[in-house]
């Protein structure tokens, strides 16, 4: 069995990535827009996503901000919140709850959960998104099990383990997941090579490739590449196993 989703995260984040959205989705070659309610533009790439026939996630934020509820006490980095995680979880759920009934608001169908720099991976805040998917009637998490944790990415290698513990608690709930997710080594800047390496790979069981694709440098000067390529007839064929 082959199965891949391609993702495109930071739905709403800034205008440029919301114009790449509609490029992609016309292109065909998308399956899921992450919508960051927490962004400026969020209502627009829903409306998008929904007109487009494509599937809405909710990319949840606690790092990036402006947030929902009064929170002062988020923390922006990865290390951090693995520090911090266990005492803020409470808040977390409270929050990321409140961005789903936002997208919801809209009237967009949230079908899948993942949250932005995967912070609902870390053992603390495993329970949380559990939780809002089984309160939301939402079957599908994303979790971060990555084929390319053996490149020189420390965190990568502490993403990965969580991301595996993140998936057993996934399946035990009832939940479905992919066995793998792509794009966390190249984040922002994926290339055809980077695609390359992992098509065999993709070739058995389930995958997740994660986008961000922007018609301009929004935090990474690989976003118009990656627009570039998910709009390209070799994408479209990588993505059907024919590349």
């Amino acid at each position: 069995m082959r199965e891949l989703t391609v993702t495109i995260d930071d739905g709403g984040m800034h205008p440029a990535v919301n114009a790449a959205i509609q490029k992609c989705i016309e292109s065909g070659h998308v399956s899921r827009v992450g919508i960051m309610a927490t962004g400026s533009q969020f209502a627009e790439a829903t409306m998008m996503a929904l007109a487009g026939g494509v599937r809405v996630a909710a990319h949840l934020d606690c790092c990036q901000g402006p947030f929902l509820l009064k929170q002062s006490n988020f923390p922006e980095s990865f290390a951090a919140w693995i520090r911090k995680a266990d005492s803020l979880a409470d808040s977390v759920q409270k929050e990321w709850s409140a961005q789903i009934e936002k997208i919801l608001s809209t009237g967009g169908v949230v079908t899948a959960l993942d949250s932005h720099r995967h912070l609902h991976n870390l053992p603390a805040l495993q329970k949380v998104i559990i939780n809002l998917a089984k309160d939301y009637g939402i079957r599908t998490v994303r979790s971060a099990v990555l084929p390319d944790k053996m490149m020189r990415f420390p965190a990568g290698l502490k993403l990965n383990s969580f991301g595996c513990d993140l998936k057993q608690a996934l399946e035990s709930a009832g939940l479905v997941t992919t066995d793998r997710m792509l794009g966390f080594g190249k984040a922002g800047k994926i290339t055809r090579k980077y695609l390359g390496r992992y098509t065999s790979i993709c070739s058995d069981g389930t995958t997740e490739v994660v986008m961000h694709p922007a018609t301009e440098k929004v935090w990474s000067s690989g976003q118009p590449g990656e627009l570039e390529l998910i709009t390209s007839e070799w994408f479209g064929d990588w993505c059907r196993g024919k590349g």
